[in-house]
């Protein structure tokens, strides 16, 4: 049986689109509708929808899209740049994945790190050159100004969804050079603080 020229359209929109970004069911979903709207109008709206299920039900079963691998690959990725696990949470709900993936993608971020929240805390602060991180810091500063300094920086933590308990372990680090010693211990297994 032919395909309709709707389901061929759609899975070569489907397959350029997979073949330059990793993505979710729902993110296909989302692309192929707003193609759909732009270029196959004149079509029947359930024609389309019908064309929208069987293609992204076709690119899962060719394994063109996998929402397990791409949760994974999101948590690692995120983790690297130093994100909380409320924040990865938040990311992939975007994507409508369920609570069960998205653990087990936490899981799979954090299995060679003895304390991922606390290295992905230490990789944001890096990465924004606070605590412990931040060469700002000068010894003629009153103490006004360090603390509201730190108010601050405590403040991007906390936005960026880490615990205070979290944040103030990054921020009793001396200087850099112990951060960066902590990175390297809870990277490679060692968990110092515990």
């Amino acid at each position: 049986m032919a395909k309709a020229p709707i389901e061929t359209r759609l899975m070569n929109k489907a397959v350029d689109y997979l073949g330059r970004y990793a993505s979710s069911q729902h993110r296909l979903r989302d692309v192929l509708g707003r193609f759909a709207t732009r270029k196959l109008d004149q079509h029947d709206p359930d024609d389309i929808a019908a064309a929208i299920d069987a293609t992204v039900t076709r690119c899962q079963t060719l394994g063109y899209v996998n929402d397990d691998a791409f949760a994974q690959s999101q948590a690692r990725s995120h983790r690297r740049q130093g994100r909380s696990q409320l924040g990865i949470r938040q990311r992939l709900r975007q994507h409508r994945l369920d609570d069960d993936v998205i653990d087990a993608a936490l899981d799979v971020a954090d299995e060679h790190a003895a304390n991922g929240e606390l290295l992905a805390a230490c990789r944001f602060a890096r990465r924004r050159r606070i605590g412990p991180f931040d060469h700002r810091r000068n010894d003629d500063d009153d103490r006004d100004a360090i603390m509201q300094r730190r108010q601050r920086q405590l403040g991007a933590m906390a936005r960026a969804g880490f615990a205070m308990a979290i944040s103030r372990k990054v921020f009793d680090l001396a200087d850099s050079t112990a951060g960066e010693m902590l990175i390297d211990q809870l990277e490679h297994g060692e968990d110092p603080t515990a």
